[in-house]
């Protein structure tokens, strides 16, 4: 349907970041300035978020501040829709800040936004959020 977002794959951005098919990071690179300047939009589920922030600390070893570094520009392109920008760049900021895994720094930014203060869990990161509260079952 003409006017709605289509999806970008996590491929689609490593591409871009990495630069290691230089063909295929220029075609990258002309769909962001498309949305960049808004001429198309495409949605980024969280999901491809975590994808991305996985492979550049895992398998391409960058550090998390580096990862921040990289992401936080893509994340505020003007065509750029998430599930909640907001909760997005707090979990970027928490993962460097706290030192904490992907996973942790954004379930905890979703729950302070979402105003949901509680978590079972066993895991002790999230004692580095004084916004949260662990409980264990």
């Amino acid at each position: 349907m003409p006017g709605k977002a289509k999806t970008i794959d996590a491929n689609i951005i490593l591409r871009f970041l990495l630069n290691d098919n230089p063909e295929r990071a220029e075609r990258c690179s002309a769909l962001l300035q498309r949305v960049e300047s808004g001429a198309e939009q495409v949605f980024l589920p969280d999901l491809v978020i975590a994808d991305v922030v996985w492979t550049l600390e895992k398998f391409y070893r960058q550090p998390k501040a580096r990862i921040k570094e990289l992401l936080l520009p893509l994340l505020s392109l003007r065509g750029m829709r998430l599930s909640s920008k907001s909760v997005a760049r707090k979990a970027l900021e928490w993962y460097v800040e706290k030192n904490v895994d992907w996973t942790d720094a954004f379930i905890a930014a979703s729950m302070v936004a979402g105003n949901r203060i509680e978590i079972y869990s066993y895991d002790r990161h999230f004692d580095k959020f004084p916004e949260i509260k662990r409980i264990e079952p």
